[in-house]
């Protein structure tokens, strides 16, 4: 198992700059090779990962054909697809899936599992979904750490025994 540490207090500030710097650092100890972008949007994630963190293979997916298309003019994705998460179909290719403000507060059993599907065995699924209390809970009772940011209600999601501590 491998325990990743991340900073506390960080998520507990109201004055931080957002929640960017607190998931590049923990991108940074998890060194993932192969990233899902998901509602990639107009790319800033894609930049971060593939121009700070060097991640070999990151690929877009969003709804939004307008954004793809200027995301892809960025040159940084390995793949962009305009497609919902739901129908979006890759089994097990990531390292981690990071899903920051894409699915804004969907709380829904059937897309977590959806999500957890696209990634390798010990891979992260890093998601934020803002303002959602009961979406805290939901992923709790399913055996997942949350973590709370007081700013945009951020949460971190475990999967296949990795332990955030």
């Amino acid at each position: 198992m491998i325990a990743l540490k991340y900073d506390q207090d960080y998520t507990q500030v109201f004055h931080s700059p957002g929640v960017e710097p607190w998931v590049t650092g923990l991108l940074k100890v998890v060194r993932p090779r192969s990233v899902l972008d998901v509602g990639c949007g107009l790319g800033f994630w894609g930049v971060v990962l593939r121009g700070y963190l060097g991640v070999d293979r990151v690929v877009c997916v969003d709804v939004d054909p307008v954004k793809v298309s200027f995301a892809r003019g960025l040159g940084v994705y390995s793949e962009l697809h305009v497609s919902d998460i739901r129908s979006f179909e890759c089994a097990g290719c990531f390292d981690v899936v990071l899903a920051v403000e894409s699915i804004h507060g969907i709380v829904d059993v059937d897309l977590i599992r959806r999500l957890e599907s696209m990634v390798r065995d010990g891979g992260l699924i890093v998601m934020a979904l803002p303002g959602s209390r009961l979406g805290g809970r939901v992923l709790t009772s399913l055996g997942y750490n949350v973590c709370r940011y007081l700013l945009r209600g951020f949460i971190l999601v475990r999967v296949d025994g990795r332990e955030v501590l």
